[in-house]
């Protein structure tokens, strides 16, 4: 049986002597510092006793030791910007792109870019729609319904390919979509390119 012992009966250096077969003789919740000492009969433990005052209906303190601060798995990473007039424009890494690629979906790739970047490189399968001359452009596309994917220059915000996509929208296409990758990381997911420069 084990009696547990309250602040008035013992204090914090109070001492428990626990026998070897593993009686109590007085005790309390919590023990630490032990040490051994033996004869020639028996063994008996000295424990230095530790009286936990606890009010009741309050937490007790957590003895546990804080988690050290796990670093930053990019610590150099650098934000994005945020366009807040983009913020209802739908966006696509290029292991989405691709993924829509291989379904088999229909859809446009524009490609809007100046003419003279996209002659130096450029997506095979890509049309060339600057976004300066787009309105004038998506003239051609009847069915507003049709599934719309934008490329543009790699910079933070894609802020080029997202107005491109915004003038798509005001003119009541649904489907647009902007590509958040470069001429780089579509080769390097599979797609075709041309370009004076090899990218692999």
């Amino acid at each position: 049986m084990i009696r547990i012992l309250t602040k008035s009966i013992v204090n914090n250096t109070s001492r428990v002597l626990i026998n070897n077969n593993n009686s109590i003789k007085s005790g309390i919740i919590g023990f630490n510092n032990f040490s051994t000492t033996s004869n020639n009969t028996t063994t008996t433990t000295v424990a230095e006793l530790k009286v936990i005052e606890r009010t009741p209906g309050v937490a007790a303190p957590n003895k546990r030791a804080t988690p050290p601060k796990v670093p930053k798995r990019r610590p150099d990473k650098i934000r994005s910007i945020k366009y807040e007039q983009y913020s209802g424009i739908p966006r696509i890494a290029a292991k989405g792109f691709f993924r829509i690629t291989t379904k088999g979906f229909d859809y446009y790739f524009f490609d809007v870019r100046s003419s003279e970047n996209f002659a130096k490189e450029s997506i095979v399968g890509a049309v060339n729609h600057p976004v300066e001359n787009i309105e004038e452009s998506m003239k051609e596309l009847r069915d507003k319904s049709s599934l719309i994917m934008v490329m543009g220059e790699k910079e933070r915000g894609w802020p080029q390919a997202c107005e491109a996509a915004l003038k798509l929208q005001n003119n009541g296409f649904k489907n647009v979509i902007v590509i958040e990758a470069g001429i780089q990381e579509l080769v390097e997911k599979g797609f075709f390119y041309t370009s004076e420069k090899d990218f692999i």
